[in-house]
């Protein structure tokens, strides 16, 4: 099987995840993405493709959409050649109506000019979205790192 086919096929642990909710998280994700760019263009949705068949439960969940969220490590996003651009852990925070997803941990591949997430928290884009009350609720639940 080739990566093309696995992009589309093999969904690792991340099965629970039906095809509306698997878009949205795709599309913050590849937002949350340009974060990182250091210069060049800014990746579009239809620029790239999602790996996780190597993606693995972190230990949190929740329901949205059509389906079942987990806090995944082991996401590879891919360009059109499917070369890796990056690969990392995604996190998100559930506040009223709205469900934030962002990087938790990123690497970049090198061949483009990103730079790495590598500290466990909410990064200062998505932190600023949050209420006060928010922010707390989080730093009481936030999950721990073993790094």
């Amino acid at each position: 099987m080739n990566r093309d086919q696995i992009t589309q096929t093999d969904f690792g642990f991340s099965t629970c995840m039906g095809p509306n909710l698997r878009m949205f998280v795709e599309n913050k994700l590849v937002d949350d993405l340009n974060e990182y760019v250091l210069s060049g263009q800014k990746f579009q949705r239809g620029d790239v493709k999602f790996d996780w068949s190597e993606s693995c439960i972190e230990g949190r969940r929740t329901s949205y959409l059509d389906g079942k969220l987990e806090n995944f490590s082991g996401i590879q996003v891919l360009d059109r050649s499917s070369e890796t651009i990056v690969d990392g852990w995604m996190e998100f925070i559930e506040t009223e109506g709205t469900l934030h997803v962002f990087w938790w941990f990123l690497s970049s591949s090198g061949k483009y000019d990103l730079r790495n997430k590598r500290t466990n928290q909410v990064p200062a884009h998505v932190w600023k979205l949050l209420s006060t009350e928010e922010q707390t609720a989080w730093e009481r639940h936030a999950p721990q790192s073993e790094c």
